[in-house]
């Protein structure tokens, strides 16, 4: 079986797009979104649109995911001046239409097959980020599966851990260059993250997905480049701060 892994979208359609149009290359079977469709970008319907034209195979809720839905239901205040994710969210919820809405509220907060689990940000507690090594072992003892699929931080990265007698050998492996394969040690047990579609947080401006084979025990880790200036844009354009549009091209 082969995984298409997207996550941390933010309604960056441009990258999107140009994401998809690269996978059509590369043969997969399902698809894995691990969380945070919305939030940052200009274009919240149309990535839930594609988003449900791939028939995902799971959708991880995201904290901004999180959040929209809970500002739908009452259960968050309204944006305060100069809280940019409020502001966003507050936006994309009178973007979005009802169906998209409902395509949200099926999101879960974890999904397990086979040998992965996934979450959003970490199985210690949801909005946790895997982000370091101490992090990565910390939430180790509760890693039921060979691999777990994360988001939420941005950065391709996996951290892994292969047992040496009573001790374990960690790895940390972050993805650099446009084009990486991972092949996973025998007996490992790691967490992946494959970075963000929508906004990288790497230091480069390039979209970030992967694709995951099961029976190859590989990772097989893709950048691609967007329409950087059309993005940002569309941020001024839609009078969203300029932080948005600014950060893109520094990719943080």
């Amino acid at each position: 079986m082969r995984y298409l892994l997207l996550s941390d979208i933010h309604g960056n359609d441009i990258a999107l797009e140009a994401v998809l149009r690269d996978a059509r290359a590369k043969r997969w079977d399902r698809v894995l979104f691990l969380g945070d469709l919305v939030g940052y970008y200009t274009q919240p319907e149309q990535v839930t649109r594609r988003l449900m034209e791939l028939d995902p195979f799971v959708c991880l809720m995201g904290n901004h995911d999180r959040l929209l839905l809970d500002l739908a239901d009452g259960k968050s205040s309204r944006a305060v001046e100069g809280d940019i994710v409020s502001i966003v969210i507050e936006r994309h919820l009178e973007a979005l239409s009802g169906e998209s809405i409902d395509f949200l509220r099926g999101f879960t907060m974890a999904a397990a097959d086979g040998v992965w689990q996934a979450v959003h940000g970490a199985l210690l507690r949801p909005w946790d980020y895997i982000s370091s090594l101490q992090s990565a072992q910390l939430n180790f003892p509760l890693l039921e599966r060979s691999i777990c699929f994360v988001g939420h931080t941005h950065v391709p990265k996996v951290f892994a851990s292969v047992s040496a007698g009573k001790e374990a050998l960690w790895r940390v492996i972050p993805f650099k260059g446009e084009r990486s394969t991972y092949r996973i040690p025998p007996k490992a047990k790691l967490f992946f993250n494959p970075g963000s579609v929508g906004q990288p947080r790497d230091g480069s401006p390039l979209a970030s997905y992967a694709i995951y084979d099961d029976e190859l025990a590989t990772i097989d880790l893709r950048r691609v480049e967007f329409d950087l200036l059309a993005v940002q844009r569309s941020v001024r354009d839609a009078g969203y701060p300029e932080a948005l549009a600014a950060r893109l091209a520094a990719g943080r």
